[in-house]
């Protein structure tokens, strides 16, 4: 016996069973084939409907031809008829045989017009025994059609009159019977009809002739009203491929539109060329005045003997920001179309991304062997400041906890995002589905949510002279800059924290430079903490953006938080001799942020 099961193929066939090629002989016209199986079904659709058409299973034979596959368009589990019983049994067997006879009737219809596809179709209305019928979702599909000689091996013949005989030659008696009496009643009318009175009475002849009349043109009118019929459904069906198309076209159109719209819109972002133009002479106005001021500093230093020169140091920190501010809208603009920013002047030399902040004066250095001052003993300015750059892309909507296969899956979309492009919702349909239905299931926490979680517990043992800044990566092209925080704010800043929400771009390389902007870095020590799951999608680069951050701020430590550990922000902490912490290292989530902060808590030796 053929092995059958459910198989779904990307044409939405089912596929009925797997058989030997030669479980049956081969007919005398050859093995059935998925050419045949088109234009048969085709016909029958046409002529008959879509439920008749869904009767002859396709064939798709191996590649060494050695087995054949058997698929229908209906849905649902294939039974074996020969496993039915009772009402089910009764029903599927009706349905084949009516459905037999509507082929044998209809290829009598097409012998006129198209002989081969006739005589095909008598053959294909046999089949070889009841193990090749099966039945799905109440309907009979037929696998080796056309291999057998008769639909029913138990019937003498498929015609309900082939029935009939069967039946009568069975039961001679009432048959001899039957002749008797019909022979009696036929010589009682003859005689009647000799002997009739009165002579002017009905002629029961003409009444026969005019009623057999009328019964020939009700079956031509029948035959008419069949013929319109089968029109009517083969209409129909083409008027639901037509509908079908048409849906498939708003849905294509409807992607087509949104495409459009992208690549429009990244067009957009190419386009300004004055404006950049204005972004790089301001630069370089800037950078001009900066390394004069730079140089009236020492020389007023070098005069004074190291008195402090606050104005002149809080306007040369205010143009270093200012310029720092414009080299990144400058760069994010330039990568975006595909430019390289331009290279530094003689006459000012290199400026880094991030303004340093001067030493007002020599401070004394701290003994050898000596232990750090602790919290409340330290002057405010020698406390370490912490920045802290959070991720809340839309990325951080995946649960914390994944088993094999979501990951894997989520993995493998956003790989296709990054790779697809302006293509990617068209490249990356499959998937996004999938993807939606991890996102929106119930799978506890998310990335935004464990991370929220673990900021809370690491600022709540920072050290009350530490200030803390917040900045969050949502969307392209900045990051947004939620201020600095004093130990009697904290309770703000964790109210910023905790009312987060993903949304959707992560500006990573933006973010390090409004954060490293927060910071001291140079007099005193500072630590950035950055907890983020991916890597730049706004075209910048973090790690060279990183490296100016270290020259500029040589005492500031970006340490990183991968959440999901494929080290493609590891560069980040390595630029400043920072650490790079992953789910692999086995600390939470929570014991990797509190690792990263470290360097701010307090020291070992305070009580």
């Amino acid at each position: 016996m053929p092995a059958f099961f459910i198989e779904t193929t990307p044409m939405s066939r089912l596929r009925i069973c797997h058989t030997p090629a030669f479980a049956y002989p081969l007919p005398p016209a050859g093995p059935t084939d998925a050419a045949w199986h088109a234009r048969l079904c085709e016909a029958l659709r046409r002529h008959l409907s879509p439920a008749a058409a869904a009767l002859l299973a396709e064939p798709v034979p191996s590649e060494d031809g050695a087995w054949i596959e058997w698929y229908t368009s209906l849905a649902g589990q294939p039974i074996p008829l020969t496993s039915l019983s009772g009402e089910a049994s009764r029903r599927a067997r009706n349905l084949l045989e009516d459905r037999l006879q509507a082929m044998v009737a209809l290829a009598g219809r097409l012998a006129a017009a198209d002989p081969e596809l006739a005589d095909a179709m008598r053959r294909a209305a046999s089949f070889p025994d009841q193990s090749a019928i099966y039945v799905v979702d109440g309907q009979p599909v037929m696998t080796f059609w056309g291999y057998g000689t008769a639909p029913w091996p138990e019937q003498a013949a498929s015609s309900p009159s082939g029935r009939s005989s069967a039946k009568l030659f069975r039961r001679p008696w009432p048959v001899l019977a039957g002749l008797i009496l019909a022979a009696g009643l036929g010589w009682a009318g003859f005689l009647f009809d000799l002997w009739r009175w009165p002579p002017w009475g009905p002629d029961h002849a003409a009444m026969l002739a005019a009623e057999q009349e009328t019964g020939h043109e009700l079956r031509r009118v029948l035959l008419a009203r069949q013929s319109d019929l089968a029109r009517a459904l083969g209409r129909c069906a083409l008027e639901a491929q037509r509908d079908a198309l048409a849906r498939e076209g708003e849905l294509l159109a409807g992607k087509l539109e949104a495409l459009t719209a992208e690549l429009a819109a990244g067009l957009d972002t190419c386009q300004g060329e004055a404006a950049l133009d204005a972004l790089s002479k301001e630069r370089d106005a800037l950078s001009g005045r900066l390394a004069g001021l730079q140089r009236d500093l020492e020389a007023a230093l070098e005069k004074c003997g190291g008195a402090r020169l606050s104005g002149e140091r809080a306007k040369s920190a205010r143009l270093r920001a200012k310029l720092t501010a414009l080299q990144a809208q400058l760069a994010v603009k330039l990568n975006r179309c595909g430019k390289k920013p331009p290279g530094d002047t003689a006459e000012t030399g290199s400026v880094p991304a991030v303004s340093p902040i001067p030493e007002p004066s020599p401070r004394p250095a701290q003994a050898a062997g000596s232990l750090p001052p602790c919290p409340g003993e330290r002057p405010p300015e020698d406390a370490p400041d912490v920045a802290i750059v959070l991720d809340a892309s839309g990325s951080m909507r995946i649960p914390s906890v994944l088993d094999g296969n979501s990951a894997q899956l989520i993995a493998r979309f956003e790989r296709c995002m990054t790779d697809s492009g302006l293509l990617a919702p068209v490249v990356c349909a499959d998937l996004i589905g999938a993807y939606e239905s991890i996102i929106q299931g119930d799978r506890g926490p998310t990335r935004l949510m464990a991370a929220q979680k673990a900021v809370n517990n690491v600022v709540g043992g920072l050290p009350g002279d530490v200030d803390v800044g917040l900045v969050v990566l949502e969307d392209c092209p900045q990051a947004s800059d939620y201020g600095m925080y004093d130990g009697a704010r904290r309770g703000q800043l964790l109210q910023r924290v905790n009312g987060l929400i993903p949304r959707k771009g992560t500006p990573l390389g933006n973010g390090i430079v409004q954060a490293a902007n927060k910071v001291d870095g140079v007099r005193a020590p500072a630590v950035m903490v950055v907890v983020s799951d991916g890597k730049d999608s706004c075209n910048a680069d973090p790690c060279a953006i990183a490296a100016a951050v270290k020259a500029a701020k040589p005492k500031l430590k970006i340490n990183v938080v991968d959440i999901v550990g494929d080290g493609a922000v590891g560069c980040i902490a390595k630029a400043t001799g920072g650490e790079v912490l992953t789910p692999r290292s086995g600390m939470s989530l929570d014991q990797m942020v509190r690792q990263a902060a470290k360097d701010a808590e307090k020291p070992e030796h305070c009580k």
